[in-house]
This record gives C-alpha cells, sequence and structure tokens, in this order.
C-alpha cells in the first residue's frame, strides 16, 4: 500500500490513529471565514485535542530539464508548462478564503491540475502559501483529488513539511478528497501573531510558522486554476476540462479577503482576471463573488466567447504544488 493509500485508508475508517496536537496555542475565532458556510465533508475524527497521524511522505521524483538549445513554447519554462484562469487581488489584506468545487479531472504522469486559494507577501512577492486541492498521479500515486497545502519561501517551494502543525482532528494535508467529488471545499489562510493558518471545511487545519520576519498582512491574494504539463499540448483538463459556460464547469464562489482592519473575510463583486492561455483556459464570472472555469477549449472543444479583460498585467503568477513554477 502506498503512502497515500495509507493516509486515505487512516482518515476514512472509524477511529483513525491519533496524536497529540501542539499544545500552548490559541486558534483565531472562527468567525473569521463565517461568510463561507458550514462544513459539509463527513468523515471520523480524533478526539479533542489530538489530530490524525500520518506515515512519512516523500516529494515526488525532480522533473526533467529540456536542453538549452530546445525553443521553449508560450505558458512554459525548461521543466515543463504551466496555464492559469482566475482572479485576484492587491491590496493590504490579513487573509483570504473561497469555496472551490472539489473535481476529478484525468490527469496523468508527472502532470497536475488544481485549485486554490493563495496568499502572497515581500518585496518580490516571493512568500506565498497555498490551499486547495489537487490532482496528481506523481505526487498521490492515484487519479483522485488530496488536500494540499503548500508554502514558498523566496520563491521556492518547501517540499519538507516547512513548520507546518496540524490543529485540525478531522482533516489533514495530503488526504484524499474522492468521497467528496461535486462538493465544495471552503478554504482559506489569516495571517496571525506570525503564523498563517490554513482554513479547511469550517474549521482550522493547520498553520505555517513564520519565523520572527512574519508579515501582518499580505499584500495579494489570488484565486485559480491551474493546469501543469511536461510538454505543451495542452491537453490537461482545468477544473471539469468544461468550458465554463456550461453547467457541469467547475466553480469558485464566495471569494473573499479579510480586509487590515476587519474582523471577517469580505465577498467583493469581481476581482482582476488573471488568464494566462485564454486560447485553451477560460473563466467567467457567474455571480457575485465568484467564477465558473476550465477547458481546453478552442478547435477540438466549444468554441469560447471572449474572456473577461485583465487588469492585473505584472502580478506574480500563481504557483503548484507539484511541480516548481517559480513567482516573478
Amino acid at each position: 500500500m502506498t503512502g497515500v493509500a495509507l493516509v486515505t485508508g487512516l482518515l476514512l475508517a472509524s477511529g483513525p490513529p491519533c496524536e497529540p496536537r501542539v499544545r500552548g496555542v490559541t486558534p483565531p475565532p472562527a468567525e473569521v471565514f463565517a461568510v463561507l458556510g458550514a462544513p459539509l465533508l463527513d468523515g471520523s475524527a480524533c478526539p479533542e485535542g489530538r489530530v490524525p497521524m500520518l506515515p512519512p511522505t516523500s516529494p515526488p521524483e525532480p522533473l526533467p530539464i529540456h536542453a538549452k538549445d530546445r525553443a521553449v513554447p508560450e505558458g512554459c519554462l525548461r521543466n515543463g508548462c504551466w496555464a492559469w484562469a482566475g482572479w485576484n487581488d492587491r491590496r493590504a489584506m490579513r487573509g483570504a478564503g473561497a469555496r472551490l468545487s472539489i473535481e476529478a479531472p484525468e490527469v496523468s504522469g508527472r502532470d497536475h491540475s488544481l485549485a486554490d486559494v493563495s496568499l502572497q507577501w515581500g518585496p518580490d512577492g516571493q512568500e506565498i502559501v497555498e490551499v486547495g486541492w489537487e490532482v496528481s498521479p506523481g505526487r498521490y500515486h492515484d487519479n483522485a483529488p488530496h488536500l494540499f497545502v503548500q508554502r514558498w519561501v523566496r520563491g521556492r517551494p518547501c517540499e519538507a513539511g516547512c513548520s507546518f502543525f496540524r490543529w485540525s482532528g478531522r482533516l489533514a494535508p495530503g488526504m484524499s478528497l474522492a468521497p467528496w467529488i461535486g462538493k465544495d471545499l471552503a478554504v482559506g489562510w489569516l495571517l496571525r501573531e506570525g503564523r498563517a493558518w490554513a482554513w479547511a471545511d469550517g474549521e482550522w487545519l493547520g498553520a505555517f510558522e513564520l519565523g520572527e520576519d512574519a508579515p501582518v498582512t499580505a499584500n495579494v491574494a489570488q484565486w485559480f486554476g491551474e493546469v501543469f504539463s511536461l510538454e505543451p499540448t495542452w491537453q490537461v483538463p482545468m477544473g471539469t476540462g468544461q468550458h465554463p459556460d456550461l453547467a457541469d464547469a467547475a466553480t469558485i464562489g464566495s471569494v473573499c479577503d479579510v480586509p487590515e482592519s476587519g474582523a471577517g473575510c469580505v465577498v467583493r463583486a469581481t476581482r482582476f482576471a488573471r488568464v494566462t492561455r485564454p486560447d485553451i483556459y477560460l473563466m467567467v464570472r457567474n455571480g457575485p463573488g465568484g467564477f465558473a472555469y476550465g477547458g481546453p477549449v478552442g478547435p477540438a472543444g466549444v468554441t469560447p466567447r471572449p474572456p473577461p479583460s485583465s487588469a492585473s498585467e505584472g502580478t506574480p503568477p500563481a504557483t503548484g504544488r507539484s511541480a516548481t513554477s517559480p513567482p516573478g
């Protein structure tokens, strides 16, 4: 049994093995993300004060680097190709959140497809935290969506936990979300007292210790779908793989930010659009505080309507977990 399969089995079985939760820590008030609604995901939980015991995991093998004399296609680096579709916002904020529809796009090999919420800070926007779902066979050894948490330090992904302590007795990074495909996953981040707290499905998932230079506020938030492919085929499905005009397209709703002086997460009617390959992957606003997204579209799929204009020129790009897509 793989490590990920074991994690899934432990978390879905009745009475998972548990270990003590970190002591001497007080989480933020849950009311911060009240706008995201009540929990939707059922499942067994550890007793109060304990968290699921997880087996050790290892990062995926490094991605191959293409030769320097090879032309790099649009949207690609020498180790692969990325595309994003979603919203971003630049303002002083202490947190951000949203509801992400949990999907199971067909992904193979080292490719991945994900949706998440991220916060960024620092002079170059290279300090980043992300939380959401991801389908990545190279990491999880299956085709299910998994709950993931990621931190970037100085523009590089931190693969060894990076001082993340777990708080939830029900949910844990890496767990399979397969039983809840089609439901919404409420996620978010809050900067508080030197920590970046991750929110998931109605409770605090855990937090990163940010150290002596911990920020009080972030300056960028992003809510997006992302795909990665080793080759520029642009066939990896984003969300459900459907055009965002269709009823079964993936959605991101209740998009909110926690203002610098506010107590709760505020839903705003719209944000700045960021669509890196509008000929292939699209997003369409579908109501106050939300949008649908997906693809690939184009000659082989549904004829897309023009995407929203982007006002995010120069915004640091969204980043994914399975492959290094450095911001900048």
